[in-house]
């Protein structure tokens, strides 16, 4: 039963610590400025695939207008 009240008392004594709340405030903010990259990234990652289609479909109609390497003669 000594062991136990021991036990108890060393639990106390950590849940009053400082440093366990710094490591808590920190696992806050990481969490929180992941949530904030992964919705960034999500956003950002549309704009930059609409902007590579649209980079492709323009290197399409050049292709296909002026062949491989700009002339007409190369069509």
């Amino acid at each position: 039963m000594g062991h136990l009240c021991e036990w108890k008392a060393s639990l106390r004594s950590m849940a009053r610590s400082e440093r366990g709340q710094g490591l808590v405030e920190y696992a806050l903010v990481l969490a929180l400025v992941s949530v904030v990259s992964i919705a960034a990234l999500t956003q950002l990652s549309t704009s930059v695939q609409s902007f590579f289609s649209q980079a492709n479909d323009t290197i399409d109609v050049v292709l296909k207008t002026h062949g491989h390497c700009g002339h007409k003669v190369c069509k």
